[in-house]
């Protein structure tokens, strides 16, 4: 195995504070850094060691998508778009037809995460269809079980989750970690959710929560448009007396809270108080099926951190990662050099946070996952900007220290 550097003419650290180190080195052994700093000082430090300069590129943590569902790649004009209600109406009607044709798609999906520089994916498994590839990928993969059942009738519902998150079990790896969704308060009855989380013990637990107005308006008793979807479709509402009897279920847990577009300072604060979240921004989902986007500005003042993905396709015009920041990069109504931080680090330090990995970032005990690309600008803020608007696929992408895509060079013994 042995010690390695990697440089390049700018290394992007993504620690809180953002740092930007010129002709920056990471000195790394197997799947975790030992130390970040000048290359040169590296070089000279550790005689001995293989090592490699790329001379126009950025080094940067391996990026993170924590909220892909694998299941729908093979997606692409078969469900609407323009409102929640008509999205969701869509789905139900043609989901069977999309995963008939699963399969090769989502290994696409797999190669075009990897090619986009993403090392880590938060992966929403419905069905699990999508276990035995992504257990097979390079991709380090958090795997979330996702509970839907909206009838009271528990049993067989948990029985049929218990078996299936039984088989995440049987994968785990240090590559591949189980984990648990709970899919909406919409779509889940209190008492199954209830009965899933205290038998099924999980390091993160992921939910949508306020996608939607229709949601709102559910969970604050309005009827609305669920109201007559749980009929048309011969089922039984689950009831939640308020979002934060929702929020209730999730009582010390690390959570990722996804969307929450239409969750008021109230339920943040709420959510805050009783678990440990993070919130999932996926701003084309959120424009496509629900006409906006999040208020960043509320978010931040409530003191929760905020990570980007991409949703799946089932819900976007693609899972191109790089494409995501830019829009959310171009969306937010701050000024570019305060927005590019957020941007970034939203898909590298707290989106690994969010999914209970210490990545995320170049730093001593983090673990190796680096994303190298193209890079003919200055080593500054500046620079870092017109990477993020021009690059659209990784040079070469290492994942726990390991090359895995991307043109490959080898390193040269000092």
């Amino acid at each position: 195995m042995g010690l390695k550097i990697l440089g390049a003419k700018c290394v992007l650290l993504c620690n809180p504070n953002f740092d930007i180190v010129p002709n920056g080195g990471v000195l790394f052994e197997g799947e975790h850094i030992l130390e970040v700093g000048d290359y040169a000082t590296l070089y000279a430090k550790y005689p001995k060691t293989q090592a490699h300069f790329y001379k126009n590129a950025l080094l940067m943590p391996a990026l993170i998508n924590p909220h892909i569902h694998f299941e729908f790649a093979a997606q692409k004009n078969n469900f609407d778009y323009g409102s929640f209600e008509g999205w969701l109406s869509s789905v139900m009607s043609n989901r069977s037809q999309v995963l008939k044709k699963a399969a090769a798609h989502m290994q696409r999906a797999v190669g075009e995460q990897l090619m986009q520089g993403v090392g880590s994916v938060g992966a929403i498994s419905s069905y699990g269809i999508d276990r035995p590839i992504l257990k097979e990928s390079p991709l380090r993969v958090v795997f979330f079980d996702e509970l839907i059942g909206a009838n009271g009738n528990i049993a067989p519902a948990f029985e049929a989750f218990s078996k299936r998150h039984a088989l995440s079990l049987e994968c785990q790896s240090p590559k591949f970690t189980p984990a648990i969704a709970i899919h909406a308060p919409y779509s889940v009855h209190k008492g199954l959710a209830q009965k899933v989380l205290s038998t099924h013990k999980s390091p993160v637990v992921s939910t949508h929560f306020l996608e939607s107005q229709a949601e709102l308006d559910f969970l604050k008793g309005r009827g609305g448009y669920f109201k007559d979807f749980y009929a048309k479709h011969g089922l039984s509402a689950p009831h939640y007396e308020s979002p934060l009897e929702f929020l209730d279920l999730f009582q010390g847990q690390k959570l990722l809270l996804v969307h929450a577009l239409f969750a008021n300072k109230a339920h943040l604060q709420h959510a805050k108080n009783i678990a440990h979240p993070t919130l999932i921004s996926c701003p084309r989902s959120n424009r496509l099926l629900s006409g906006t986007l999040l208020d960043f500005k509320q978010v931040n003042k409530a003191g929760v951190k905020i990570a980007l993905a991409t949703d799946g396709a089932s819900s976007n015009a693609n899972t191109l990662l790089l494409e995501e920041l830019r829009t959310a990069f171009f969306a937010l109504n701050i000024p570019l050099l305060e927005a590019l931080p957020q941007i970034l680090l939203g898909a590298t330090l707290h989106a690994s946070h969010a999914l209970g990995l210490k990545g995320g970032s170049l730093q001593a005990g983090f673990l190796a996952d680096f994303a190298l690309f193209g890079f003919h600008a200055q080593a500054n803020l500046q620079g870092v900007l017109h990477w993020l608007l021009q690059t659209r696929r990784v040079q070469s992408l290492y994942i726990g220290g390991e090359w895995v895509c991307g043109s490959k060079r080898g390193f040269k013994a000092m």
